[in-house]
C-alpha cells in the first residue's frame, strides 16, 4: 500500500510572498484534498499506472497530523528586501481585483514616456498583508489536527548583527 505522507514546497530564497502563496494557496488545496474521500493520487511505477485513494490514509493521529507539509529554503530574505516581496503581493491583490485600478495604471503608462506599468498600493492595504499573513501563520500553527508544517532554512540568518565590509 502506497502512502502519502509528506509533500514539500522547495524555493531557493524563503520570503513573504513565498510564504503568502504557500500557505494561502498550495497549502489551502492540500487540505481540501486531504478531507475529499474521493480524492485520489495517480502515478506511473515503471509501466504500471497505480493510484492511492483516498489521497491521504487514515492512519493513527498523534499530535503532529496524518500529513507533514514541508517548505525547504537555502536562505531567508533579508528583511530590507522582504517589504518589496510584501508590496508585490499587495500589488498582485489589486490588479486581481481593483478594475478601476488596473485601467488607471493602464491610462498612466500611456501617458508617460518610460513606458512602465504601474500600481499604486495603499500603505493601509500592505499592512493588512502582513497582518493577514501573521494570522495565516498562527492559524495553521494551532489547528495541527490533520497537517503538520515544518518550515527549514539550510543557512542559518542574523539579520541583527551588523557586517562590516571591510577585509
Amino acid at each position: 500500500m502506497t502512502i502519502v505522507e509528506s509533500i514539500w514546497e522547495a524555493k531557493r530564497t524563503i520570503s513573504p510572498s513565498t510564504l503568502h502563496d504557500v500557505l494561502s494557496k498550495k497549502l489551502a488545496a492540500i487540505e481540501v484534498l486531504a478531507i475529499d474521500s474521493s480524492a485520489e493520487l495517480s502515478y506511473i511505477d515503471g509501466d504500471v499506472r497505480k493510484s492511492v485513494a483516498p489521497f491521504i490514509q487514515p492512519r493513527q493521529q498523534h499530535d503532529r497530523g496524518v500529513l507533514s507539509f514541508g517548505i525547504y529554503g537555502i536562505e531567508l530574505l533579508n528583511p530590507a528586501n522582504a517589504a518589496d516581496s510584501i508590496r508585490s503581493v499587495a500589488g498582485a491583490n489589486v490588479v486581481s481585483s481593483n478594475l478601476k485600478e488596473v485601467v488607471r495604471a493602464i491610462e498612466r503608462c500611456q501617458e508617460s514616456e518610460n513606458s512602465l506599468l504601474t500600481v499604486e498600493v495603499d500603505t493601509l492595504r500592505t499592512l493588512k498583508i502582513v497582518e493577514k499573513l501573521k494570522n495565516l501563520i498562527k492559524a495553521k500553527i494551532e489547528c495541527r489536527n490533520l497537517i503538520h508544517i515544518s518550515l527549514h532554512i539550510q543557512q542559518e540568518v542574523d539579520f541583527l548583527t551588523k557586517r562590516s565590509n571591510s577585509t
